[in-house]
């Protein structure tokens, strides 16, 4: 049996071990205690109204019916950590056909909070929370709702405008810093969320659940623990043979780029995506080099193209429009556009060694 420490423990630690399987000790069953009372009005302008995790709720540790999960493939966020969980209504089961078509019933909310560390020296021991993103599936799509967290970490109120947060931390060399973190406003939702004019989820897809977890001390098929906590209506889904994996892992270098350009850019640029116009799809699942960038024109020129011609120009990263754009600051030019403020050295890396190794022949 699994020992969990008691509550004094970090938060980063506390959110880690909700993910093992740590809490109440109960089993996370839907709908077994979480959630807001049936007939109240949502959203409630306090995140504690839900009842979503046990006193104190800094802890994240989940009351049953509060189900985690992990995806394979983050998408960056400016260096905040995230701890994401499921709640399915009274009796509710989730139907799933193939990677996204994943039918819940009215009434599901997904829950992902973000914190960040105060101490880069020591994360284990001093991570804040900064907020809490639900979405709850109404009766036609989902609506997005954020939830900003109070300095003393004891309740989130619910902020409709959003909200710029300076965050002061200590880094890697014991200096301190500050960065400005933005909590986006509830219709920027949709610009990451709606695909062909309906909100949509992103994580909680097959191709981002279909890995590996810890739970309970034992590694399991993620996808097969959900359906042990009785989340599927059937058997649990097959995990895709080209799903993603960890950007930073040990897969191959396609493999991970591919991932990460998936997860942090595929949301917006796909069919019926708020860049689907574009033409430029970053799935994981195109196939086609040409239509995931390589040596594809912009189809509107302009400051974001940085004078580049081509987005993925192979071989040469610093050619390539794809790169100026995530080592871009400026709100008109970088990717993605929310709700990173910072770009990711780690991913620019890894698209940059990525496109390096591209053996495709040169652009004309």
């Amino acid at each position: 049996m699994m020992h969990c420490p008691a509550k004094h423990h970090s938060l980063l630690l506390l959110a880690a071990l909700a993910l093992l399987g740590c809490g109440s000790g109960e089993e996370t069953t839907p709908s077994a205690g979480a959630g807001p009372d049936p007939g109240e009005e949502v959203p409630y302008g306090r995140l504690s109204a839900y009842r979503f995790f046990e006193a104190p709720m800094a802890d994240l540790q989940p009351k049953p019916g509060v189900v985690p999960y992990q995806v394979a493939a983050p998408l960056w966020a400016d260096h905040a950590g995230k701890a994401r969980f499921i709640v399915l209504p009274s009796e509710g089961r989730v139907q799933v056909s193939g990677d996204e078509d994943w039918a819940f019933p009215e009434g599901t909310i997904v829950i992902k909070n973000f914190f960040y560390t105060r101490d880069r020296r020591d994360p284990e021991s001093t991570a804040a929370l900064v907020e809490t993103r639900l979405l709850i599936r109404g009766p036609t799509e989902w609506k997005g709702h954020t939830y900003i967290w109070n300095e003393d970490q004891t309740e989130a109120l619910r902020k409709v405008s959003g909200k710029r947060v300076q965050l002061n931390f200590i880094d890697e060399s014991g200096a301190e810093r500050s960065q400005e973190y933005i909590v986006p406003n509830t219709n920027q939702c949709k610009d990451c969320h709606e695909i062909d004019d309906h909100n949509g989820l992103l994580g909680v897809v097959t191709r981002q659940l279909g890995r590996q977890v810890n739970r309970g001390g034992a590694t399991v098929d993620q996808l097969q623990w959900l359906a042990d906590q009785g989340l599927f209506t059937g058997d649990a889904p097959t995990p895709l043979a080209a799903g993603l994996v960890d950007p930073f892992g040990e897969e191959s270098l396609e493999r991970r780029a591919r991932s990460y350009l998936d997860s942090n850019c595929g949301h917006c640029h796909r069919a019926g995506g708020n860049g689907g116009r574009s033409g430029l799809v970053l799935l994981a699942s195109e196939t086609d080099p040409r239509t995931y960038g390589v040596c594809k024109g912009p189809i509107a020129a302009g400051a974001g193209s940085g004078d580049r011609h081509h987005d993925i120009v192979p071989g040469q990263p610093e050619r390539s429009i794809l790169i100026y754009r995530m080592e871009s600051t400026d709100p008109e030019i970088k990717m993605p556009e929310i709700p990173n403020r910072l770009p990711h050295a780690d991913g620019v890396e890894l698209i940059s060694d990525w496109i390096r190794a591209l053996d495709e022949p040169p652009c004309q």
